[in-house]
């Protein structure tokens, strides 16, 4: 089963040090060794974001950030794992779950 790790920090990628980069790609490396399927990216900052919502037909285009608050989604993991124990497993060795934290989401499968 697939399970997203949705990776919440203060720090985005760009504000990591060359270690804690190296962190993250012996991560995904050791996730890749074990598990079939291994994905993952960071994310730009939330002040380049957009959020586009449609009321009344209209679409309203909103530039972020968005919520006030100190941890933000910097990136995430997609993992195949053969179940939620190995999934959670798999997050509390993500380097972000050491000063932020990780969401573990089960990706549902449709049709």
């Amino acid at each position: 089963m697939k399970y997203l790790l949705l990776l919440f920090n203060e720090k985005t990628a760009i504000d990591l040090t060359p270690e804690e980069g190296q962190e993250y790609l012996s991560f995904r490396d050791a996730a890749r060794a074990r598990l079939d399927a291994v994905s993952g990216e960071a994310l730009e900052p939330a002040r380049t974001a957009s959020v586009v919502r449609v009321r009344d037909g209209k679409a309203m285009v909103t530039d972020g950030p968005f919520i006030e608050t100190k941890e933000r989604l910097g990136g995430f993991f997609l993992l195949d794992c053969p179940d939620l124990e190995t999934a959670l497993e798999m997050a509390a060795k993500c380097p972000t779950s050491w000063t932020g934290s990780v969401e573990v989401r089960a990706i549902q499968e449709v049709g």
